[in-house]
């Protein structure tokens, strides 16, 4: 099949261009990395992707910046990838380190950042302001330890995702260990990477590339790579925590027992994005099933899915450069008969897939666990994946002292892993059954509360970082997650419902990094003091919600969550989840009693 874009009448958008003459990603950056300035030029921002960052500035001193005829303060956020979210206790302590090296040099903005790590809901690990010196040392750094940030971001397959958890129950079939593979089969092939940020060394780890002169050949993306990023997902039968339908390309094991895996059940064409100024055109989908394949053809079915998308995607506009919307324009039909002709050329064929067993809500993966060999591993939640730490005193009242704890524990030798969940927890993997007792005296020590001692609001919430670094914010996400976390709690116990369980994602813009679409409650920022409100979606992730409200003020959140669970209180059927209510009686319905603004409906729905 060709590389080569689709000739279209449109123009290409002026990233094909830039991907097009960077030479396989290398552009101007070698240059631009020691000409003393602190940020890189429009084009290398494009490229500064697929090595894993993005460039940003400080968004909450631009304001002040500008009036004051001031350069904006630049820094970057890197993002390693994290195949599956698995860590060595090893790795770990690298990471906590580098990330001290840091926060010590980075640009200061309002107060400066304290040291942290940032768990993302794709269960990769994210730095923020990094300055622009600092990008060899990290990224080196964390290459050495074997952890790459390639493809961890821009316009090709990013981290491949995998549910975290070993439990006993799986009889030690683990899906980092299809995560791995597939994430190192479709990893770019350029040497660019490994010339700019490790020396010219091949990083074994990372998988480097092939060598010259196979290696400056792109023998899946071509020169000018995919239309868009391209997300990949392995989910654990009655398990969805890691979001399945949201993804591009989803995997479900079958005959994932004591016998092994014998294939997977394949769905594509899922996507959370969408547009608040284009909601004719932009939409979130659920992935659709498109048949089953056996465990080998994995890798097979990815370069089908990703070649369609490739020759087919569109590349005129970025605002519609995603799968679900060639999926959609084309048919589902069409789609799958454009894989099935890719992977017949390899002796493939897409069965019909069989019946998957239900969704459950049983996927935080919280507290204490037995795993197959006999250890143990112990879940602990994070807020909005922060790892930090809350202070910097010995008093009573003090914080929890979270990221001093996971690097503690990480050093002992008590756990052999790090793992990291899409929501943005952590489990500690490979304790032995005798010194458990040891890991829960530490974390005391550190103040860390136990899941228990936390509200399931707060337990399942999920927020994006949004201000003040990322550049497509609009509002405020990981910041306000506590309020809203507070304003929903309070409204559950004002109708009755104490410690009621709610799945609440939080986004600073419609994006929708946080998966907000197909949570039971979903709050996506719209201007800076404004939210679109979502309700409806389901627990198991398998439903896309409606919008109650657009445009709501932050102050009027809380009186909606009080009319919302004051009706879910007094007309929920038995054992109806909220999600489950507000699908059944329809947002048509809730806004009536419901104080909010007017909501917009979607006009354009999703197929």
């Amino acid at each position: 099949m060709s590389t080569d874009a689709p000739s279209t009448a449109k123009p290409l958008t002026a990233v094909e261009g830039v991907k097009e003459l960077s030479r396989h990603l290398r552009g101007s950056l070698a240059a631009e990395l020691h000409d003393g300035t602190d940020h890189f030029s429009t084009d290398s921002t494009h490229l500064v992707k697929f090595h894993g960052f993005y460039q940003q500035d400080d968004r909450d001193v631009r304001r002040e910046r500008t009036a004051k005829k001031l350069p904006l303060l630049y820094s970057c956020m890197v993002r390693a990838a994290v195949p599956g979210g698995v860590l060595t206790a090893d790795q770990w302590v690298t990471m906590d380190r580098l990330a001290g090296e840091v926060a010590a040099n980075a640009p200061r903005g309002a107060g400066g950042p304290a040291p942290n790590l940032r768990i993302t809901t794709r269960q990769g690990i994210q730095y923020h302001f990094v300055a622009k010196p600092d990008l060899h040392p990290l990224i080196s750094g964390l290459n050495e330890r074997l952890v790459t940030t390639l493809a961890a971001c821009g316009d090709v397959a990013r981290n491949v995702m995998g549910c975290p958890a070993p439990l006993a129950a799986r009889h030690g079939i683990d899906l980092a260990d299809c995560a791995r593979p597939l994430a190192a089969h479709v990893r770019p092939r350029t040497k660019a990477y490994w010339e700019l940020w490790v020396d010219g060394d091949k990083a074994a780890g990372a998988e480097a590339p092939l060598s010259a002169p196979e290696a400056e050949i792109e023998p899946l993306y071509g020169d000018t790579y995919l239309p868009r990023k391209f997300k990949m997902v392995f989910a654990w039968p009655g398990d969805n925590c890691v979001d399945l339908f949201s993804h591009d390309l989803g995997f479900v094991p079958t005959a994932a027992g004591g016998s092994g895996i014998e294939g997977f059940a394949v769905f594509a064409g899922g996507g959370m994005g969408q547009s608040h100024s284009r909601e004719q055109d932009t939409y979130p989908r659920l992935a659709s099933p498109i048949g089953w394949v056996p465990y080998a053809a994995v890798g097979l079915v990815a370069e089908a899915v990703i070649g369609t998308f490739r020759d087919h995607g569109d590349r005129t506009d970025r605002a519609r450069a995603r799968l679900k919307y060639l999926i959609d324009d084309r048919g589902l039909d069409w789609f799958r008969a454009d894989v099935q002709a890719r992977l017949s050329e390899r002796g493939v064929s897409l069965e019909e897939a069989p019946a998957l067993q239900a969704w459950t809500d049983d996927d935080e993966h919280l507290g204490w666990h037995e795993q197959a060999d006999g250890s143990f591993f112990r879940g602990i939640h994070v807020d909005a994946g922060r790892i930090v730490d809350a202070d910097r005193g010995t008093g009573p009242q003090d914080g929890p002292r979270l990221r001093s704890a996971l690097a503690t524990l990480a050093a002992s030798g008590l756990v052999r892993e790090v793992r990291l969940t899409p929501r943005q927890d952590v489990l500690l993997t490979g304790i032995a059954a005798d010194r458990r007792a040891e890991i829960d005296e530490v974390l005391a020590a550190h103040r860390v509360a136990g899941h228990d001692g936390l509200t399931a609001v707060r337990r399942l919430a999920v927020a994006c970082p949004a201000l003040p670094t990322c550049g497509q914010a609009l509002a405020e996400a990981e910041r306000i997650l506590p309020r809203l976390v507070a304003d929903v709690e309070a409204a559950a116990q004002a109708a009755g419902l104490d410690d009621q369980a709610v799945r609440m994602h939080v986004t600073g813009c419609p994006n929708g990094c946080a998966r907000p679409y197909t949570a039971e409650l979903g709050i996506v920022g719209r201007t800076k003091r404004t939210y679109d409100v979502y309700v409806g979606g389901s627990v198991a992730g398998d439903r896309l919600n409606l919008r109650l409200g657009t445009d709501v003020r932050v102050e009027q959140l809380r009186p909606l969550f009080i009319g919302l669970f004051e009706r879910f209180a007094a007309e929920r059927e038995e054992g109806e989840t909220i999600g489950d209510f507000c699908a059944r009686a329809g947002v048509g319905e809730l806004a009536d009693t419901v104080p909010v603004a007017a909501p917009r409906r979607r006009t354009a729905e999703p197929a």
